[in-house]
């Protein structure tokens, strides 16, 4: 019967949370706005998740738009074109004032999903979707926020007795603050490495295989992998001395300034303090929701998480 099910509405394609392609960040074609009032704000580039469980998101105005709506209502919208993909309502947690504005951080309250149709939907998220370990509106909330491509990262961090090269996707970049936000697992023994140090190194997913990505997910932030079985080489980045694969096309380097336990994961906020280009035009992994996907032009690298 799935299997029937899966023809009839997605051609048969193999059911997943969310599709992996690689892509230059001026490919995505998905944008994500602001919506309070009257006013709608760009903020494809100055957001991103934080935590997935409560759902929480975070977005960064600068004063003079924030000074312009009311910050506890809020309607975060993603679209593609004039096409509306889905529109989460949200609850202001805390206002973290910046330099030129402030990091507004939101709780997912209600979602609203609007890929293809609402047959479509409701197979997918009630049939083909269903899991003991998600509810019906997880999966909905999740498909929203994965309706804009969410790069995959490369976490890099190195003490004198203890270092850790990981993936993730919960983070984001706020270029015109020069800020950086990664929401990392509460469980993740580097964490706590990370905030003691309060030094972190993100890295692009430049020129790998996504199998080699995904294997540095897999082992225990307890004992991660000795470096001379690594299947690629580091070098050290310049300012902390932290292994950079050789694979990267780019990396930041980030001082800590501010954290928050948002529930699962703790928000961390940096300070990039070097950026460094090792080759231009480059590309990254990226996550995106399955719904989304099968309307885009993009092309599927074939995973297995």
């Amino acid at each position: 019967m799935n299997k029937l099910i899966r023809r009839l509405f997605f051609r048969g394609a193999k059911i997943n949370t969310f599709l992996v392609t690689r892509l230059a960040e001026n490919e995505v074609e998905e944008t994500v706005f602001l919506k309070s009032g009257k006013y709608i704000f760009d903020i494809t580039k100055n957001h991103g998740m934080i935590c997935l469980d409560p759902f929480c998101i975070a977005a960064w105005l600068p004063e003079n738009k924030m000074n312009l709506i009311a910050l506890d209502e809020v309607t975060i919208e993603f679209k593609k074109a004039d096409k509306l993909n889905a529109a989460i309502q949200v609850s202001l947690i805390e206002k973290i004032e910046t330099e030129k504005g402030a990091l507004l951080l939101y709780k997912v309250e209600r979602v609203s999903n609007y890929q293809l149709n609402v047959l479509h939907r409701l197979v997918f998220f009630a049939y083909l979707l269903r899991s003991p370990k998600n509810t019906y509106q997880s999966r909905r909330v999740i498909s929203a926020l994965y309706s804009y491509p969410r790069n995959i990262i490369i976490v890099s961090y190195q003490d004198e007795s203890y270092y850790n090269i990981f993936p993730m996707d919960i983070h984001s970049y706020l270029e015109e603050e020069g800020l950086y936000i990664l929401g990392l697992r509460t469980t993740n023994v580097t964490l706590e490495k990370i905030l003691e140090a309060k030094k972190v190194v993100v890295c692009d997913t430049d020129k790998v295989d996504i199998k080699t990505v995904y294997d540095l997910g897999k082992h225990a932030s307890k004992s991660p992998t000795p470096k001379d079985q690594l299947p690629f080489k580091t070098t050290a980045s310049e300012l902390f001395g932290f292994p950079v694969p050789d694979f990267v096309g780019s990396y930041k380097e980030i001082e800590i300034i501010h954290h928050k336990k948002m529930g699962f994961h703790m928000l961390m906020l940096g300070k990039v303090v070097n950026s460094k280009k090792i080759r231009e035009n480059t590309s990254s992994f990226y996550h995106v929701g399955f719904l989304q996907f099968q309307k885009s032009n993009y092309k599927s690298v074939e995973a297995l998480y």
